[in-house]
């Protein structure tokens, strides 16, 4: 196993809120950095035990999901974007067909799960389509970068599939679409995501006659 193998390895950690931003440390730092980060996580912890306080370590940990995050943001610049045409809706709510899409990182028992880092850390700007008739225990989730304790419950948290089936009964919206599309919004490469799949998207839903679309972030 190669020194970077080893790292990644060492570095990797549980998909749980807690490891969220540290996780950073492994998708967005070369092994020089990561090499630096562990010397002084392992310094600080011996110093942490004869101090008998954890505050040094919980302060090398802000530290360093700091330095991540920044170059993680640093890398996820979006490019420029001319205004945002603007698009009235062409019937009533109560009338309108509505499609979910969503960041939440959701795919069907079957579809290939997410890159969740994606290669070299740049994320996964590729989607899923998920009909709204698809059995809830088939409808799976994979995101590194927020809480899945509620999606893996209650998916209408973050992807409110169910919710918008009764606002359709209730006679609120007019439909709610056959087709729904599920993104996973860590991505790196806003450019792909504006210049390939996001249209993409716009195509199908065009082409299945929704009137408006209801956008879930995490």
């Amino acid at each position: 196993m190669d020194t970077k193998d080893l790292l990644q390895k060492i570095l990797a950690s549980p998909s749980t809120a807690a490891f969220s931003k540290i996780r950073y440390v492994r998708s967005q730092m070369n092994e020089e950095e990561q090499a630096q980060f562990l010397n002084k996580l392992y310094v600080a912890a011996v110093e942490a035990r004869e101090a008998g306080k954890l505050d040094g370590i919980a302060d090398l940990l802000e530290e360093w999901e700091a330095k991540g995050l920044a170059l993680a943001g640093a890398r996820a610049r979006a490019p420029e974007v001319g205004p945002t045409p603007w698009a009235p809706l062409r019937v009533p709510i109560r009338r309108a067909k509505i499609a979910l899409v969503t960041t939440g990182g959701f795919y069907l028992e079957g579809q290939p799960p997410y890159e969740t880092d994606g290669p070299e850390g740049l994320g996964d700007w590729s989607y899923r389509a998920i009909p709204r008739d698809a059995p809830r225990d088939k409808i799976k989730v994979a995101h590194l970068h927020y809480d899945l304790s509620g999606p893996r419950e209650d998916i209408n948290c973050v992807f409110p599939l169910d919710r918008f089936a009764e606002l359709e009964r209730e006679g609120v919206i007019g439909r709610l679409a056959e087709t729904n599309y599920s993104f996973m919004g860590y991505i790196q490469r806003p450019d792909l995501l504006m210049a390939e799949t996001a249209p993409q998207v716009a195509r199908l839903l065009k082409a299945d006659g929704v009137d408006a679309v209801f956008l879930t972030s995490t």
